[in-house]
């Protein structure tokens, strides 16, 4: 049996499918790397209403290629205008100060928070789930400077699990990345088993369309 949602079915009674961009989606483009053509290819079924195409918006809170960190929202939609993904919807993660935008983030509860750790457990067992015992495991103050210095050693993974998270959260079909870290086999069967739908690279995603 295939699994492909799609697969043999006549064209007036397919779903229209829906794709997350994870950040290295918007990093290929950015950089012209080869799976760009496929990405460019979600885009272009999204302007045709083939597809329902959506960036996680976790990504403008991570470190950016320059080595800082935005100071607002907008600046990472001109990034999207400049690659010509504007068009595409946004998955928002879960509202945390100081790491997402109030704008464009959601309220979360119980329910939310236990599968946000559930990911976390998966993703990277091997790092504390809140910064404050990250640095407490380490032996460092979790002070402003240190923060600075040290962030990215613990908010990098956890915008990793926010991208999928926000994914899952929302309902989406197909979470699309080449981030080794997603498609490892001993785990990526759990995440489709929480609700990650499909998990796939670029190129396996748009042969989906």
């Amino acid at each position: 049996m295939s699994t492909v949602p799609n697969a043999g079915r006549p064209a007036y009674i397919r779903r229209m499918l829906s794709f997350t961009l994870d950040t290295n989606c918007i990093i290929a483009v950015d950089e012209g790397r080869p799976e760009a053509a496929a990405i460019h290819r979600l885009a272009e079924a999204h302007a045709r209403s083939e597809a329902d195409v959506a960036v996680v918006a976790i990504m403008a809170s991570e470190r950016q290629r320059h080595g800082d960190w935005l100071e607002n929202f907008g600046d990472f939609q001109k990034r999207l205008t400049r690659l010509g993904l504007d068009h595409l919807n946004l998955c928002n993660p879960i509202g945390y100060f100081d790491i997402s935008f109030w704008d464009h983030c959601l309220w979360s509860g119980a329910r939310e928070l236990a599968l946000e750790q559930k990911i976390h457990n998966i993703l990277f067992p091997n790092v504390e789930f809140s910064f404050s015992d990250f640095c407490v495991a380490r032996n460092i103050p979790s002070t402003p400077v240190v923060w600075d210095k040290v962030t990215h050693r613990w908010r990098n993974p956890k915008c990793d699990v926010q991208a999928i998270w926000s994914h899952i959260n929302a309902h989406r079909d197909v979470f699309v990345t080449s981030d080794d870290v997603f498609h490892q086999a001993t785990k990526k069967p759990i995440l489709l088993q929480l609700g990650a739908g499909r998990i796939e690279s670029p190129t396996q995603a748009a042969a989906l369309l």
